[in-house]
């Protein structure tokens, strides 16, 4: 991506996936959706003397609303965790960003209003993963919040109210490859034990309390 995401603090950046999307080719090229998982510093780190924020807020002065409509592109999930049923790093938010394009999302990289934004996101952000994922099978329920599942398993069946998508790459991830993503609506009779499924190979869940979703 851009030279700002070569010494992010964050996560590390998997070039050799960059690379592959950059290298999609206009014909190639269609709408896909971003999966971010965040965890903030308690502090946001500036490295300098203006006042202190919250590793949470700094993230708020980075969010590119904006910037993401300019491009076409919109948040279609949003909202904080407020369970972890499995997995062995703790998340504080989740987001999932549609793009019209792969180009769209490289695009992004380069607009100097978004490099300027990007400080904010490396002073607050302590880690975060990010995943291409293009939907597979089934469809949504109902429900306040979203029980998000990432996991390594490539044999994985949709039931019932659930979207199974499928996990491309991770521009930045420093722990497992992904493979599948599994988005199920939880209702308020139905807690996520209704629904959590036995994953082969590793697998982390976060229970979403949803300020915006538009999936379905």
């Amino acid at each position: 991506m851009a030279e700002h995401t070569e010494q992010v603090r964050y996560g590390r950046l998997d070039k050799d996936f960059v690379a592959s999307l950059r290298a999609v080719t206009v014909e190639q090229d269609d709408a896909f959706l971003m999966l971010n998982l965040m965890r903030y510093r308690p502090w946001a780190d500036y490295g300098d003397d203006r006042p202190r924020i919250t590793g949470r807020e700094a993230d708020d002065l980075y969010a590119p609303v904006d910037i993401l409509a300019e491009l076409g592109a919109e948040i279609v999930l949003f909202g904080d965790v407020v369970e972890q049923p499995r997995g062995d790093e703790a998340w504080d938010r989740v987001a999932i960003v549609r793009y019209p394009t792969v180009r769209s999302f490289l695009d992004m990289q380069e607009r100097p209003d978004f490099i300027a934004r990007h400080v904010h996101k490396d002073a607050g952000m302590e880690r975060t993963v990010i995943a291409v994922c293009r939907p597979m099978a089934g469809a949504l329920g109902a429900g306040d919040k979203m029980l998000v599942d990432l996991v390594t398993d490539t044999e994985v069946e949709a039931a019932p109210g659930q979207l199974l998508l499928r996990v491309e790459g991770s521009p930045v991830n420093d722990g497992p490859q992904w493979s599948t993503l599994v988005l199920t609506a939880l209702d308020d009779e139905k807690g996520a034990g209704d629904h959590l499924a036995g994953y082969g190979g590793e697998a982390t869940s976060v229970i979403v309390a949803a300020m915006l979703n538009t999936l379905r």
